[in-house]
């Protein structure tokens, strides 16, 4: 294709990517109101207004009020028009969730891959590939619909690969998970830690406007253990570090021995609970003061549901120890709250990734949205 033809033709795509985000920040919009707020032609935005209203990306939305004349017609911006998969992929446990492009939730689903399907990552990824396309169908939806996937993970990420660490999944070492699943689904992934995902959820839900938002979350290792993960936010969005593992806390973990069976007795007496707490809270509390040191958040909010009864004895120990020992050092109080985003958390942050990336004009994602066929 000539030099200026393809000038022109990105042109056009990138006046169709500002009329659409415009109506997504505020519809419904007139044609006038896009003309004027864009500083576009009309015949401009006739045309982006057709190309969007041909692949379902807006529709029309009435008319607005009468001034005297024919009532200029209102275009809105369409929520359900495409999709975004979120998963979690704490093996053997697979969460996935299918989003709307304004990040509600439309179907959740978990379920637990076979110890057999673990040993190998690519049988377990085409396990976990099966588990979507079923999903989708299920809905009535196809993959042609979705704009990505943001897959959660508890591993230790180089490049586009990850692994696991521990003895249990000894296969899972640089595995090219984002490669493998992008063959076979055929949409861009993401990959990214888990606690990333979790903390995406919790600022998109709570409506948090903090500059700096520490999150860290306790999840049940395979063995007798708690591990800890962590994440850090700069607003709103995923503090990665160098390499992709800024405050991800990976060597954070404490033995419990037989952890069911001690929730289970601290459920009843609240001394017990306050006592289990405290206990992991100590083991814990170091990696906690590091992240506090070197971050600054305004708020560090905390997910330890696996704790069960023990959660709230565990966040105050903290919050506590935090102010007591980090008190010459700061001369404020961090906010320490406790997680309200716990169900699918991980797997509803990695859908709203990908919404971050493309509505932040991601070449990669946008082009192929305002481009692919309805």
């Amino acid at each position: 294709m000539p030099h200026d033809a393809v000038t022109t033709q990105k042109v056009r795509e990138n006046n169709v990517i500002r009329v659409l985000l415009a109506l997504k920040e505020r519809s419904p919009l007139t044609r006038n109101d896009l003309c004027k707020s864009l500083n576009l032609s009309r015949p401009t935005v006739e045309m982006a207004i057709a190309s969007l209203l041909s692949k379902d990306l807006v529709m029309r939305n009435g008319h607005g009020p009468s001034e005297g004349g024919r009532r200029a017609e209102l275009f809105a911006f369409n929520n359900a028009a495409r999709y975004a998969i979120g998963g979690d992929l704490e093996l053997p446990e697979l969460n996935i969730t299918l989003c709307e492009l304004d990040g509600s939730v439309i179907h959740s689903e978990t379920s637990t891959l076979q110890e057999e399907d673990l040993v190998k990552p690519e049988k377990a990824l085409s396990v976990v590939v099966g588990k979507i396309e079923r999903m989708l169908e299920s809905v009535g939806k196809n993959i042609g619909q979705i704009v990505g996937m943001g897959l959660g993970v508890p591993a230790f990420l180089k490049g586009d690969t990850i692994t696991i660490s521990g003895q249990n999944l000894p296969q899972w070492k640089e595995v090219p998970l984002r490669g493998i699943l992008q063959e076979k689904l055929n949409i861009p992934v993401f990959i990214d830690n888990d606690v990333n995902f979790m903390a995406l959820a919790e600022d998109h839900l709570m409506g948090y406007t903090d500059t700096v938002l520490s999150y860290i979350a306790l999840r049940k290792g395979v063995k007798n253990d708690i591990r800890m993960g962590g994440s850090t936010l700069v607003e709103g969005k995923v503090f990665h570090g160098g390499c992709g593992n800024a405050a991800s806390l990976q060597h954070a973990y404490v033995e419990v021995a037989d952890m069911e069976r001690r929730n289970e007795l601290a459920a009843t007496p609240a001394i017990s609970a306050d006592a289990l707490g405290r206990s992991i809270a100590s083991s814990l509390l170091e990696p906690i003061k590091q992240m506090v040191r070197l971050f600054d958040p305004n708020r560090l909010v905390i997910n330890a549901r696996v704790l069960g009864s023990a959660e709230q004895a565990f966040i105050d120990q903290i919050s506590t120890q935090l102010s007591r020992q980090l008190c010459g050092e700061f001369d404020w109080e961090i906010e320490v709250c406790r997680a309200q985003d716990q169900s699918y958390g991980c797997a509803r942050g990695g859908a709203i990734y990908v919404l971050q990336r493309l509505f932040t004009r991601s070449d990669e994602l946008m082009s192929k949205l305002v481009a692919s066929p309805s």
